[in-house]
């Protein structure tokens, strides 16, 4: 029960007219409109509801028996993506390493609102449970990731997400497809992360409640020329946007490569910083300049090495 109320916690506001019930185990009822939720804590099994008026309701999670919609339930669509970015990417296992999540530093709320990325729709302020990130294995959760729906070149809605080892992209409860509150339709479908270059389709996807799969570790059905890095029989996202300006860029104005020497302090070269920054580019919880397992040398291998001057951009259709 305390995912499916989590899950509840970024309905927008717009869904106005529209309840949710809980049924609780003694029998009883209590209700509130979705449109006035404003956010959702939980403190161990407790959860608090606080509404856009400020008012506030608690429950113990323990005694809702089950929650339905009162009225039109909120239209949705799913999508079930498979990618790999290539800096944590293990080509001999064909996953990616979960050093971040073991080190504690995937954090519960998604990072892209506050590193300035733009929210539309029912996109912003997702958080999942710790829980979620205490799973191992194919199915350990790596890092987020960031995905817009794209129609008549305009972006109506955007989602945070996490990405297992595997390359499964899913939704805050850590195993479900990404679910949109968005009507059935065409849609273009971009991925972006917080140091990796983003991707988008090279034609538009049916969507709808059903999860539409889609795999991008071929790369058959993304737009561009090399929009992804060939690793052997499979494709990842190429590492090195530092900025999350679209460039990887090695030299120049807004480069890439300076934020990783500003980050270790500039001066001594052969620093470590640690924790969850965008500067760490093989996301192995350290960002390092020089030396073994370094940066700054994804960086020009994603606009090729020989050339620094190089440049090398995202693309949509």
């Amino acid at each position: 029960m305390r995912t499916l109320l989590i899950l509840m916690w970024w309905v927008p506001s717009l869904l106005q007219g529209q309840n949710i019930t809980f049924n609780l185990l003694d029998g009883s009822l209590t209700s509130f409109p979705l449109g006035e939720l404003r956010t959702l804590t939980f403190d161990g099994d407790i959860v608090t509801l606080t509404l856009h008026d400020g008012g506030t309701s608690s429950w113990d999670t323990n005694l809702i028996n089950r929650n339905e919609f009162d009225g039109v339930a909120p239209q949705e669509v799913r999508v079930a993506p498979r990618l790999f970015l290539d800096g944590p990417f293990v080509p001999d296992e064909g996953l990616m390493h979960d050093s971040l999540r073991c080190a504690g530093l995937v954090p519960l709320r998604e990072p892209f609102t506050a590193l300035g990325f733009t929210q539309v729709g029912c996109g912003g302020g997702e958080v999942t449970i710790p829980a979620v990130l205490e799973r191992m294995g194919s199915n350990a959760i790596v890092d987020w990731v960031f995905l817009e729906l794209v129609q008549a070149n305009a972006v109506v809605h955007t989602r945070s997400a996490l990405l297992q080892r595997d390359g499964d992209v899913v939704d805050i409860d850590g195993a479900s497809p990404l679910l949109f509150y968005a009507p059935d339709g065409e849609y273009h479908l971009r991925v972006l992360h917080r140091n990796h270059l983003g991707v988008g389709l090279s034609s538009a996807l049916s969507l709808s409640r059903v999860a539409t799969l889609l795999d991008l570790t071929a790369g058959s059905q993304v737009y561009g020329v090399d929009p992804l890095k060939v690793v052997g029989a499979l494709r990842t996202l190429w590492s090195g946007d530092i900025t999350a300006d679209g460039m990887i860029k090695y030299t120049g104005s807004d480069n890439d490569r300076d934020p990783i020497l500003i980050k270790i302090g500039g001066a001594i070269p052969t620093s470590v910083a640690h924790g969850y920054a965008v500067e760490d580019l093989n996301m192995d919880g350290l960002v390092k300049y020089t030396g073994p397992s370094n940066d700054r040398d994804l960086i020009l291998q994603a606009i090729g090495g020989a050339v620094p001057t190089n440049v090398r951009h995202a693309q949509w259709p």
